[in-house]
């Protein structure tokens, strides 16, 4: 049975870690305090979560979130949209904490010299978890993918596939994690698609949607003339792919490349920069998730008999090339203490 700890407890316990954060925002004691002040006042009883896409629709926050509310209390709203829209929507106060999949966008959410005023817009982030992208099609190939291609190699023979017509690629086109790695690798081969393909959507299609419906208008396009191919993160895939089965996996990563990792990351919003969001129960939402409990029932969750993530708090350097810092560790450590009883 879970034990609920008052907030007044749990701000005394963690006061700390708490600090220790927000000096790295606001750089001394008069802002810090100032901080906690709000945390004081805060309702806690409540946050709200922007994630993306592929953390909803596959299934895992579904399998997370009770857990939580169960030991803390907290319920959790649970905005679903692109990296994006979940930044923005952090940047905004409109959110506690943002869990996304863009790490170049993740650091400067937490970069003082980007934020507002001298201030970011993130206190820190914590990476959670990892899986990785995959390239799906039709099994007639068209664009000739072949196990052990290179991405460099893969991508090159999609932009020569599309060239000839032989078939159409479908973006997300919305600004989501997703749409960020797809156009890294094209950009990886010098190549624009919103440039080289500009109102030519039977080569290049931007749904603007998210990956399940993305992933449905690839499978519709059963055309022999131009076949459709998307790029998916391989937790929606596993969630979805019984239900597209002419689909298949034409490329995946290979020995020694790390292009197609996908690293998710945690941050919680500066309260300094908005006063109202609900600081301590975001980070206890982190720790929850960094916390050997939380990373278990990562490791955990699986779609027939799949693991569809990774778990990597800690070990990013050496799972998916992802840097972690010392503060890292060092600052979500005390929030994972209220879960160190609890066994999967």
């Amino acid at each position: 049975m879970s034990t609920r700890k008052p907030l007044k407890q749990l701000i005394s316990e963690h006061k700390t870690a708490v600090i220790l954060a927000l000096i790295i925002v606001v750089g001394g004691s008069i802002g810090t305090y100032f901080a906690i002040d709000y945390l004081n006042a805060q309702n806690p009883e409540k946050i709200t979560l922007a994630t993306t896409t592929s953390t909803y629709d596959s299934g895992l926050l579904d399998y997370l979130l009770p857990k939580f509310t169960e030991q803390t209390g907290i319920q959790i709203k649970v905005l679903s949209v692109g990296t994006g829209t979940a930044i923005q929507y952090g940047k905004d106060g409109n959110a506690d904490v943002i869990l996304v999949h863009s790490r170049s966008r993740e650091d400067d959410f937490v970069n003082v010299s980007l934020g507002e005023n001298g201030l970011p817009y993130g206190i820190h982030r914590a990476c959670i978890m990892f899986n990785d992208f995959i390239i799906v099609g039709h099994e007639t190939n068209p664009a000739n993918l072949q196990s052990g291609d290179s991405i460099t190699t893969v991508i090159t023979k999609l932009r020569n596939a599309i060239d000839t017509g032989n078939m159409t690629f479908y973006s997300r086109g919305d600004d989501s994690g997703t749409h960020s790695k797809e156009k890294a690798l094209w950009a990886g081969i010098g190549v624009v698609p919103a440039t080289r393909w500009a109102n030519q959507p039977d080569k290049y299609t931007e749904t603007g949607q998210g990956m399940a419906a993305t992933l449905l208008m690839t499978y519709e396009d059963v055309d022999a003339a131009h076949e459709g191919y998307t790029i998916v993160d391989r937790g929606t895939w596993l969630s979805f792919y019984e239900d597209y089965i002419s689909l298949n996996i034409l490329a995946e990563s290979i020995v020694g490349e790390d292009l197609l990792l996908n690293p998710y990351g945690a941050i919680p919003v500066n309260p300094v920069l908005h006063p109202h969001v609900k600081f301590l129960s975001a980070c206890r939402f982190v720790g929850f998730l960094t916390s050997p409990y939380g990373q278990t029932l990562i490791n955990a969750y699986r779609k027939n008999n799949q693991i569809l993530f990774h778990a990597s708090f800690g070990t990013c350097n050496h799972n998916c090339s992802c840097s972690t810092t010392t503060d890292e560790i060092t600052i979500w450590t005390p929030f994972q203490a209220e879960f160190a009883d609890l066994i999967v």
